[in-house]
């Protein structure tokens, strides 16, 4: 019999002797078929993220799904009630950094664990959904991980590009950027499909990247085949980037970011610029390579080896 319903499941940090809920939307479709298991709410103010998955769980009906689907609402419920980006106030650690967790650990290591047993393990795939936080505006792409396993990963990236995003980066489970102890690296690691979304930021609930995580989800199911039709792609065929580039600053000070979010930057041109307290230029961070801009952190101060944004270079042409 199929059936939809939202449950809290307890999670509770004995170092911190604290105790809190993650609330998981379960649906259990009219026929068999696969497990998609969907996580929002990883970082706190992640606002279009959540948004976009609240919606699509609104939108399934049990009786037109073939499968199982799990739809973690909010992973850090104590985060994004705080307002709290990037930490988990209670413990903080990143809960992007932490998986798959340990069972005895604090806070957010002992959501990851639960996470991971009860609705990664046993999934086909998994969707991440992130987006910038309060001070980083992010547009519209899709990371996903190479695991060495050629057969997943081919499967794996199948299901990235069918998410429909425009841009979609490949990155090492195993490495130590965007990799090991991430969500969707370390699902790949245990042996099944999974992305992350990257969508919206800075706090708002812009509706163009609210529709993209909503339209890329209800394409999961269809890559999935839980539901009938093709994947209605969001803004044309997918690139995969040849490579990311991960920008930051040398010194502590003013910020004035210059780059513009989804645009082009030629190589060599201003990326964003640091300047002392009285005005001195300390540092002109300019793009080491052409290509379109996927992330750019927006604040009036930043320190020294601050994070300021990524280019995503795309494959070069051959004439």
């Amino acid at each position: 019999m199929s059936k939809k319903e939202v449950r809290k499941i307890d999670v509770r940090d004995e170092h911190n002797d604290f105790e809190t809920f993650i609330p998981v939307g379960i649906l259990e479709g009219e026929a068999s078929g696969p497990t998609l298991t969907v996580i929002a709410g990883v970082h706190g103010s992640e606002y279009a993220a959540l948004e976009g998955v609240h919606r699509f769980w609104e939108s399934l009906d049990e009786t037109a799904i073939a499968g199982t689907v799990n739809v973690v609402l909010v992973a850090d419920v104590t985060a994004a009630a705080h307002h709290q980006h990037y930490t988990n106030p209670v413990d903080g650690k990143n809960l992007n950094r932490v998986w798959p967790g340990k069972e005895d650990g604090t806070l957010t290591e002992v959501i990851t664990h639960t996470i991971t047993q009860e609705f990664v393990h046993g999934a086909d795939a998994v969707v991440d959904c992130h987006g910038g936080e309060f001070d980083e505006f992010i547009d519209l792409f899709t990371i996903t991980h190479s695991s060495g396993d050629e057969e997943l990963d081919r499967r794996t990236e199948a299901f990235a590009m069918d998410l429909g995003l425009p841009f979609v980066e490949v990155t090492d489970a195993h490495g130590e950027v965007l990799g090991s102890g991430t969500g969707a690296a370390e699902a790949v690691k245990s042996g099944r499909p999974a992305v992350t979304l990257e969508t919206g930021g800075r706090g708002e609930m812009n509706e163009r990247h609210i529709d993209a995580t909503y339209v890329a989800l209800r394409n999961a199911l269809r890559h999935l085949d839980m539901v009938d039709g093709e994947p209605a792609l969001f803004a044309g065929e997918p690139i995969k980037i040849d490579h990311g580039i991960l920008l930051s600053s040398d010194h502590q000070g003013l910020y004035d970011p210059v780059a513009e979010i989804g645009g082009w930057i030629e190589e060599g041109d201003d990326f964003a610029v640091v300047r002392d307290f009285d005005g001195t230029e300390l540092q002109r961070i300019r793009a080491p390579e052409s290509g379109v801009v996927l992330d750019v952190v927006h604040g009036r101060l930043i320190r020294e080896d601050g994070f300021v944004g990524k280019i995503g270079v795309l494959p070069r042409q051959v004439e």
